[in-house]
């Protein structure tokens, strides 16, 4: 994901210079993202991403307010690719295909990931506060507005709410990542899929 430079960051170094202001932010996500997959959340410390980086503490924190933000920020440059609702035939077709996508990065690292930073955010309120405004909002407005769009395309009623059918859609998705209770294969997905179109009353072909 790449991170546009705020106003007031110098511009980039000259070869042979002091690293450019883009290389520093993504080695410190890259350094953030390796130490919680291998380390978890809770062992992390904004000391050891700067150590792990190459770069001050005070360079990180011209950057982020604390630890929840910058983790966020490397798991989504990570994973929100993942999270994006592909260009298709209808909505719904891409709501079915991101559904498979976001459930086939879950089935490695990445999975992984989501699954510890949702426990951690059960005792540490800026990670909870740093994953709903990070992750969790900006997917569902996503979502959102391709329901809105399968409801003009007659792909679903009307008188469905978009925040209904995304906890319908993606709730046991993610019950099933957390619980462990078996693979998020794309037959399960699948099966998601088909029978909550069918509650709503959606025919499909």
């Amino acid at each position: 994901m790449a991170y546009p430079r705020k106003a007031g960051e110098s511009a980039p170094a000259s070869r042979g210079g002091r690293p450019r202001s883009q290389e520093v932010h993504q080695a410190i996500l890259q350094a953030t993202f390796d130490l919680v997959l291998r380390d978890g959340f809770r062992a992390v410390s904004v000391e050891s991403i700067a150590a792990t980086a190459g770069v001050s503490k005070a360079t990180i924190y011209r950057r982020w307010p604390n630890k929840a933000a910058i983790v966020m920020d490397a798991f989504t440059s990570k994973v929100g690719s993942g999270s994006l609702f592909p260009e298709s035939a209808s909505a719904a077709e891409s709501i079915r295909l991101q559904m498979r996508a976001m459930a086939k990065s879950f089935r490695g690292s990445d999975g992984a990931l989501v699954k510890a930073l949702l426990a951690e955010a059960q005792f540490d309120p800026e990670l909870a506060k740093a994953f709903r405004q990070r992750w969790t909002m900006p997917r569902r407005k996503m979502a959102i507005g391709v329901i809105h769009e399968a409801m003009r395309q007659g792909e679903m009623p009307l008188d469905v709410d978009p925040n209904d059918v995304i906890d319908i859609l993606y709730g046991p998705i993610y019950y099933r990542l957390q619980m462990g209770l078996g693979p998020l294969s794309d037959a399960y997905v699948e099966g998601i899929f088909r029978r909550a179109m069918k509650g709503l009353g959606v025919k499909r072909s």
